[in-house]
């Protein structure tokens, strides 16, 4: 088994942390970009009913109460509507060519009461980033793949034409990534 650069299991353990007090328990989370092995599905199966995981490059397996599908992550997520009680994306959403959509969808798979928690690199965290990656610190080609670069207004903006009410967006690990947590509120579309 290939060991991950120096940084990347620090880096994915700050961003769970980040995350993990907004997690409730019970109920169905969805964890999109889940990698493997998936880590965050490994920490938060005992606190969930059902877990659903999906990424591009992982094997898919079923396992008691876990289950994980591979799929590109486009215009779509092969999910029925109001499925999950909690969404993750953690470090994902900038390497998607249609955010947008994706965003969308997310509220779409949301129950109502449901929420929503991403995590993505800063515009700031760019050069940083770069350093890291030629430093072998980093994976090269994960940073490579980043398509965009957020600032907390845009998130707001997506997120707020999706159809999402109670927003929170702030910045961590020193203003170098930004947490996101969304409700989507019951209204007429549920």
């Amino acid at each position: 088994m290939k060991l991950p650069p120096l940084l990347e299991p620090i880096f994915q353990q700050w961003r769970i942390k980040q995350i993990w007090p907004d997690l409730p328990k019970g109920g169905v989370l969805v964890d999109l970009g889940c990698d493997e092995p998936p880590e965050l599905i490994n920490r938060a199966e005992k606190r969930f009913d059902q877990i659903i995981g999906i990424d591009t490059a992982v094997k898919p397996y079923q396992k008691g109460k876990v289950t994980v599908k591979q799929q590109i992550l486009g215009h779509k997520i092969n999910l029925p509507a109001q499925t999950a009680d909690v969404v993750t994306m953690l470090a994902v959403l900038e390497h998607l060519t249609y955010p947008k959509t994706i965003i969308q969808e997310i509220f779409r798979i949301l129950k109502p009461g449901g929420k929503v928690l991403i995590t993505v690199p800063s515009r700031y965290n760019r050069p940083l980033l770069t350093l890291l990656a030629g430093l072998g610190l980093v994976r090269p080609e994960m940073i490579k793949q980043h398509q965009h670069y957020f600032t907390p207004i845009r998130l707001k903006q997506m997120l707020i034409q999706a159809g999402f009410k109670q927003i929170e967006v702030k910045y961590f690990e020193w203003g170098l990534n930004i947490k996101v947590k969304a409700i989507r509120e019951a209204d007429e579309r549920s």
